[in-house]
């Protein structure tokens, strides 16, 4: 087996309507490690029907498609989201992880119980709220965030990823999310050196944050200043993680010329 070069990392597009992301990232940073991966899904607009995914000259749904990249440029694959956790602690008590359903909080109906703890009634909630109020869990030392799709009509929470019985949902605060992207941007640039090209997978939620605070023209500004070019993505990839409500990417910084061609120059 050749050794894997280490200027290299994997580039992940998937269809989030298959709802395959865990399997799927799992199953290839596995094979890949140490190799760094990240990823988006595509999710329809906000209508959750069909979407496709792009390779080789035509449209795709119900697939994957990975690419991997080599460069002699330095780079950095990052994630990062502007929340932090609160006291507020609830349990799923009934799931379908493989439906990505929450039937139960706390052994109450998942809707009103999720309302009840946000200080919020079940009428409120929407897309919206969920941006403003997500969850996050606590996995290997860190908290990530597990976003809330929707409300089904039997008072069910359907999510963005798979959520198992016995997790301990923590409801999260966020930091201003403007504010919070410029920092982590200024970092990874200070981080490499300089930064050539951003490439950004930023979830559809972060963007209806914005939206619902008015800071959208102060996030398009960060990323316009900072080189950012990308996606909205209905969930994310990290290494062998699906997330959401973060951003991800990769930042490429300038390329080290040998010392011959600097002494040329």
């Amino acid at each position: 087996m050749r050794s894997i070069p280490h200027q290299l990392f994997g580039m992940l597009l998937i269809d989030g309507m298959s709802r395959q992301e865990e399997v799927v990232v799992s199953s290839i940073s596995r094979f890949l490690d140490p190799v760094p991966l990240f990823g988006g899904s595509a999710g329809d607009g906000l209508d959750f029907g069909v979407t496709w995914v792009f390779a080789h000259g035509a449209f795709h749904t119900n697939a994957a498609v990975l690419a991997l990249i080599e460069t002699n440029c330095p780079f950095s694959v990052f994630k990062f989201d502007h929340f932090r956790p609160t006291d507020k602690k609830m349990v799923v008590t009934e799931a379908d992880p493989v439906r990505r359903l929450v039937m139960e909080i706390n052994a109450e109906p998942a809707a009103p119980a999720y309302a009840k703890m946000v200080g919020l009634d079940e009428n409120q909630l929407n897309p919206m709220i969920f941006a403003a109020y997500p969850v996050v869990v606590r996995v290997g030392g860190e908290y990530h965030v597990r976003s809330i799709q929707k409300v089904e009509e039997d008072g069910s929470l359907r999510f963005y990823c798979g959520i198992d019985e016995g997790l301990v949902l923590t409801v999260a605060d966020g930091d201003d999310i403007a504010k919070n992207l410029d920092a982590a941007l200024t970092k990874l640039a200070t981080e490499l050196g300089s930064v050539d090209l951003i490439l950004g997978f930023d979830c559809i939620l972060r963007r209806l944050e914005a939206q619902q605070k008015q800071r959208s023209l102060d996030v398009s500004q960060v990323l316009k200043r900072h080189g950012v070019v990308g996606f909205s993505t209905y969930g994310e990839q990290y290494r062998s993680m699906h997330v959401n409500q973060t951003f991800t990417g990769v930042a490429i910084g300038k390329a080290k010329r040998k010392a011959e061609e600097r002494a040329i120059a």
